[in-house]
């Protein structure tokens, strides 16, 4: 068997939370189990030697720019490198565009969504981009943007992300997080993001007065941080839903599984901010809710249109609508039938189609055409 030495690289990897890295590590892991020679590179965090003992492949960490770009020189020479797996464009599409001039090493840029709309960075993007032998973006949305760039559709090819379908899978017993934040026979609606103000948390505490009409044992459970939290505390004072919105800042992420068991709907309006150039270019958690078995409601815009299958998995919504941000969460908390089919349909999609032995089967094909 003709085994690949690929070297993924990303400034966004474990012990740090989020889309990003879930992608980088899953990747990483998955290529690995199926026994490619995968090396990671990383910046250096706090708490990353304890997550990288763990781990089948090395992964080589540097502090700041200049470290990083001489360790990946390094790697390439060391270890005799054949692919190189960009897993995050920012500094790396660069260096790896270098590297394929030196040695015409092939490199596959991953492309999210909002790392390519930096405003007066255009053209050193697309510069990066151009000697990749092919580019994966995680949405078809994010696919146009990178057109929209001048670089060639058929370069581009779209992977949707995944989903640890045996980690986050229903009817986990979520009792003690329906203890701790005094949940118990509450309607819970669950949001899990950064507080930023793409995510459209003050939309939906905005619509929460009109669906407690309707539904008055909800609750909105906000789990994570960022910096909208001062505001989004502030917003919730304003409008006395003190009693009504619980923030659970810091969840240690082996007990994220629990807390979508424990909702009866997931939740994220993103909407797109454009003078900051700032969208959803997926949404990995509307994944993570759907596999635990619950049904999801996005935001119509960005990628979230290849997360959410309207319908089928959850229900798309304008963003900025807050009666339709009403209606729906409503509906979905009222309506027992339609939530569990729309919540079993999410499962049974992630586990046919958006798990990471899946995804990583279709990257791997990529890197051997």
């Amino acid at each position: 068997i003709n085994l690949m030495r690929i070297l993924l690289c990303t400034h966004d990897f474990p012990p740090q939370v989020g889309g990003i890295q879930t992608y980088s590590y899953e990747v990483a892991r998955e290529l690995s189990s199926r026994g490619e020679e995968v090396t990671v590179l990383a910046p250096r965090t706090e708490g990353d030697l304890e997550v990288d003992r763990e781990q089948g492949f090395p992964i080589i960490r540097a502090k700041g720019k200049v470290g990083l770009y001489l360790k990946f020189f390094r790697i390439l020479r060391k270890r005799a490198i054949e692919k190189i797996l960009v897993a995050h464009r920012a500094d790396y599409a660069a260096m790896a565009s270098w590297a394929n001039r030196a040695w015409s090493l092939p490199y596959y840029p991953v492309i999210y969504g909002g790392e390519i709309l930096i405003a007066g960075r255009k053209k050193q993007i697309c510069g990066s981009l151009e000697r990749a032998r092919r580019i994966v973006a995680i949405s078809h949305f994010t696919k146009e943007k990178l057109t929209e760039l001048g670089v060639e559709k058929e370069k581009v090819t779209v992977i949707l992300p995944g989903v640890d379908s045996s980690r986050f899978k229903p009817n986990l017993d979520g009792s003690a997080v329906l203890k701790k934040h005094n949940l118990l026979n509450r309607k819970v609606i669950l949001t899990v993001s950064h507080l930023v103000r793409r995510k459209g948390h003050s939309n939906v505490i905005r619509s929460l007065p009109n669906v407690l009409r309707r539904v008055p044992n909800a609750v909105y459970l906000i789990v994570g941080s960022g910096s909208e939290e001062v505001y989004l505390r502030k917003l919730v004072h304003d409008l006395g839903l003190e009693d009504q919105v619980v923030f659970a800042t810091c969840v240690p992420d082996e007990e994220l599984p629990l807390y979508y068991n424990c909702c009866s709907v997931f939740i994220m309006p993103s909407h797109e901010i454009e003078e900051e150039g700032d969208f959803e270019g997926f949404g990995i958690v509307f994944l993570e809710a759907n596999a635990c078995g619950r049904p999801v409601i996005g935001g119509r815009s960005g990628g979230v249109e290849d997360a959410i299958v309207e319908g089928e998995t959850g229900m798309l919504v304008n963003p900025l609508s807050r009666e339709e941000i009403t209606e729906t969460l409503i509906r979905l908390l009222t309506d027992e039938k339609l939530n569990r089919k729309l919540g079993e349909g999410g499962r049974e999609r992630v586990e046919q189609e958006l798990n990471w032995q899946v995804i990583s089967g279709k990257i791997l094909g990529e890197l051997e055409q």
